[in-house]
């Protein structure tokens, strides 16, 4: 059976993860399994046992070190996402730690990524899909999407437009921005709900919209790239969202 695992550590975090978990898998149609992987075998789980049987998931236990058992329990072909903490702390310097930092560069799978002061939904029903740059991107986000959704949801795109990536040539912006809207969603999504077209730092406007559709989970593409001048988007949203970021690894994405 298919499965989305919530990889969890002994850290008040690990509630969050596994309830998010446990929603995302009903909305991917696929089985939930709890994975810890601790470094001694005196290591207490027992927080972790009540917990994963509160939520009626199996917990499985493995030997560290956390990077590569992580990476070798996701990789099997039966998982089909992960689910990790962000970091142990809101008040963290970076984005994400560096556990989850390397989970996100060596799997090549849909990661969600939950930050430590999230508030767990009660049901994921309102996605945010921000997109940037050229539609070559844009499209291989939609598509990397539709396939792994298995419930019907309320899809909300937000196009951020930058000053480079504005479509030139507008004889009446609100009519030729409104009929580009329309013909994109035609042509790569038309299953979503809204398209929102917004302009400047992608961040702040996933913030802004995320709040005006009541957004459950945000969704983005990204390249697995964390070089200098790379997945700056990635970073900016996640080390600023309150909400779930689920990450999809595209190829050739713009960020």
């Amino acid at each position: 059976m298919s499965m989305v695992v919530a990889a969890l550590d002994t850290n008040p975090v690990a509630r969050i993860v596994l309830e998010t978990a446990v929603l995302f898998a009903r909305l991917t149609g696929t089985g939930v399994e709890a994975l810890h992987v601790r470094s001694s075998p005196s290591d207490d789980v027992r927080m972790l046992e009540i917990l994963a049987a509160r939520c009626e998931v199996p917990l499985r236990v493995v030997q560290g070190p956390a990077e590569s058992a992580l990476c070798q329990a996701l990789g099997a072909p039966k998982v089909v996402a992960a689910v990790i903490g962000a970091r142990a702390t809101a008040t963290g310097r970076r984005p994400v730690g560096r556990t989850a930092l390397h989970v996100l560069e060596q799997i090549d799978k849909p990661v969600l990524v939950v930050p430590p002061d999230a508030v767990a939904p009660v049901a994921i029903r309102r996605l945010l899909v921000p997109l940037e740059g050229a539609e070559e991107s844009s499209r291989s986000v939609l598509e990397q999407l539709g396939p792994l959704l298995a419930a019907e949801v309320e899809i909300t795109v937000l196009h951020v437009f930058t000053e480079g990536t504005l479509p030139t040539m507008l004889d009446r912006p609100v009519r030729d921005l409104d009929i580009w809207s329309k013909e994109f969603l035609t042509r790569h999504y038309p299953s979503a709900a809204h398209i929102e077209l917004r302009l400047g730092a992608v961040a702040a406007r996933v913030a802004e919209v995320s709040g005006e559709h009541g957004a459950d989970l945000v969704v983005l593409g990204w390249s697995r790239n964390t070089s200098a001048g790379r997945a700056a988007v990635v970073r900016e949203v996640l080390g600023a969202s309150a909400l779930p970021v689920l990450l999809l690894p595209v190829k050739r994405l713009a960020t």
